[in-house]
């Protein structure tokens, strides 16, 4: 087992990360459409995409939506977690099931139903009604990883500043957000992740002027298949890793942080 277990684990991640990184030789093709392996080798496509302004721009607007989502879903995530860990509410089963749906929920029926809603508010294709979209899928994130930090320590030490003549307000500044900051900032990352790869919900609710990276690929995948587009996958995946990265040292740092005075 000391070999088969690790040697299993090693074939599951080549299976899943190898298409992937299949992209990174492409995008460095001599030719003129996707093709692996590439028969020469060339970084103008790196090129030709900064000087096609659709490509920047999408880029922008990715981060426009994907900030505002980040927070947002921070501090609904962050409000729900408190109500179900520390509000002793009588279905808090039923209610975390409701919180975390939209994860299992295939996206495309998450957007069909934004879709009409959004259409009626007048939100539909403009910034607000993208980042209201990701928020719906990105918050369960945040969700599962405040309240599981928040099950991490007891309830007692609250209570005990409160005892000691802290308000609800001061307790939660000074005790328990400094014990759920590394589970906050996580949940943080991983909603802005999930929004910046974020691909239905886009082709619903963005717009021409509005349109995310993950709609730009879409668009010009159906128009035209150029090595461009390798190379926008290879930005867009070295940036994810990137992320998950930082979530891989958060996490490991926070053992160490829980154990200081």
């Amino acid at each position: 087992m000391r070999v088969a277990l690790p040697s299993f684990t090693a074939l599951a991640l080549v299976y899943l990360v190898l298409p992937s990184l299949i992209i990174v030789p492409m995008s460095f093709s001599n030719q003129l459409y996707l093709t692996f392996p590439p028969p020469g080798w060339s970084t103008q496509w790196y090129g030709a995409m900064q000087t096609d302004l659709s490509w920047p721009q999408a880029a922008a607007n990715s981060f426009l939506i994907g900030v505002p989502t980040a927070l947002l879903s921070v501090a609904l995530g962050t409000l729900a977690a408190l109500a179900v860990v520390r509000g002793r509410l009588r279905f808090a089963a039923a209610a975390s099931a409701l919180l975390v749906a939209p994860m299992l929920l295939p996206h495309v029926i998450i957007a069909i139903g934004l879709y009409p809603v959004m259409l009626d508010l007048g939100l539909l294709r403009g910034y607000l009604g993208v980042i209201i979209g990701h928020t719906v899928v990105a918050m369960p994130l945040v969700f599962i990883t405040v309240a599981a930090a928040l099950r991490t320590y007891s309830e007692s030490l609250e209570l005990a500043a409160m005892t000691c003549g802290a308000g609800p307000w001061s307790a939660f500044r000074h005790i328990t957000f400094p014990m759920i900051r590394m589970g906050v900032v996580v949940g943080g990352l991983l909603a802005f992740a999930t929004s910046f790869d974020e691909l239905m919900l886009s082709l619903f609710l963005t717009g021409p002027g509005t349109r995310t990276l993950p709609r730009l690929i879409w668009e010009q995948m159906n128009a035209y298949l150029t090595p461009t587009i390798a190379a926008v996958a290879t930005l867009i995946l070295g940036f994810s890793l990137l992320l998950l990265a930082v979530v891989a040292v958060l996490q490991r740092a926070r053992p160490v942080e829980s154990q200081a005075p």
